[in-house]
């Protein structure tokens, strides 16, 4: 774009591209003066690029001249403005060869989205990404560490100690907040294979359990009736004392069943939280390719920016999925049971 009447996003006056000699920021788009940068060192928005931030235009473009013919776009001359027909190799008016044009100005982009890459790897060598201080070439495991730090996110102290996990890059490791958090941890990073496995595989946990809570309630509510029931306090007192005792007969006659599930449930977290940072960084790395293999590279001038926005997109978290699975583990379970008792009866 010519980013005409667009203000300067440092000094704020209306850029001329005629006139004025315009650099754009490589990380958000940012237009402003040459001068501008020079005096001030860096974007103005550089503080907020590790949120993923992009420049947005603030003038609505020119309306666009109507077709040369009807019902066909013609093409405007870059020389004089002129309305061409939409196959015509050059311009009838001055002689513009719209190809040799077109060529031109591509080099032309390039050649700026060089120059501007090659005045940042020279004026900011180490910058800072989500919290790490990394040098623009660093790679780890063969990828560049700034594009794992994009995708990881989060407070600067986890970003860091997620980078030096994947530098060992073992096969297992040890993750407490998967350990602690189960499926949720999965699902707020976006890792809803394992995550989908670790909720079926709790479910069916909760619904192993479900005959059990489903008889100590029963029993709870019959101790209620009678304690209100009760005409005095020594009744109340015996009805307590005889719900204790069938609730230790209760634990004691399926405290073996009761420590199975326990033992399960303690080794499903153990697995989470061994395999969390190596299906994380994984992931991570598939994103990666991904990218590459849809033809957004970083190496193209001007594509470093496209790229870093899309893997900030694959990567990240979610929070609307570990809301979900907390509503689903809160109801599928005690649906399920009315559901098998209702067809049972």
């Amino acid at each position: 774009m010519r980013y005409e009447n667009e203000p300067c996003t440092a000094c704020g006056q209306a850029l001329r591209p005629e006139t004025d000699d315009i650099v754009v920021c490589p990380e958000c788009g940012a237009p402003l003066h040459r001068h501008c940068w020079q005096e001030a060192g860096a974007c103005p928005y550089a503080a907020r690029h590790g949120e993923g931030f992009a420049w947005v235009p603030t003038v609505a473009p020119p309306e666009p001249d109507p077709p040369a013919r009807e019902g066909r776009p013609g093409i405007i001359c870059p020389g004089c403005g002129e309305n061409c027909p939409p196959d015509a190799p050059h311009c009838e008016n001055c002689g513009t060869d719209f190809e040799e044009f077109g060529t031109a100005m591509r080099l032309r982009f390039e050649q700026e989205q060089l120059r501007r890459e090659q005045y940042m790897r020279e004026n900011f060598p180490v910058y800072t990404v989500n919290g790490r201080s990394v040098t623009m070439g660093d790679t780890l495991a063969g990828q560049p560490v700034e594009e794992i730090a994009l995708q990881l996110r989060g407070p600067r102290r986890a970003v860091s100690r997620y980078l030096d996990r994947f530098e060992k890059n073992t096969r297992v490791g040890w993750n407490w907040a998967a350990f602690l958090l189960g499926p949720y941890w999965f699902f707020f990073r976006k890792l809803y294979k394992p995550a989908l496995l670790l909720a079926a595989a709790f479910i069916a946990m909760t619904l192993a359990f479900a005959p059990m809570s489903g008889t100590v309630r029963q029993r709870s509510r019959q101790l209620m009736d009678q304690v209100q029931a009760a005409k005095t306090d020594e009744a109340a007192q015996a009805a307590v004392i005889s719900y204790s005792q069938d609730m230790n007969r209760y634990y004691h006659n399926y405290r073996w069943q009761i420590f199975a599930c326990m033992g399960i449930f303690l080794v499903l977290r153990a697995a989470s939280a061994l395999l969390a940072d190596p299906l994380l960084r994984r992931r991570i790395w598939r994103n990666i390719e991904y990218v590459r293999e849809e033809g957004v590279t970083a190496d193209g001038p001007g594509q470093r920016f496209g790229r870093h926005q899309l893997l900030i997109r694959l990567g990240g978290f979610s929070l609307v999925a570990p809301v979900l699975y907390f509503w689903a583990s809160y109801l599928l379970p005690g649906l399920i049971v009315d559901v098998v008792t209702w067809i049972t009866r």
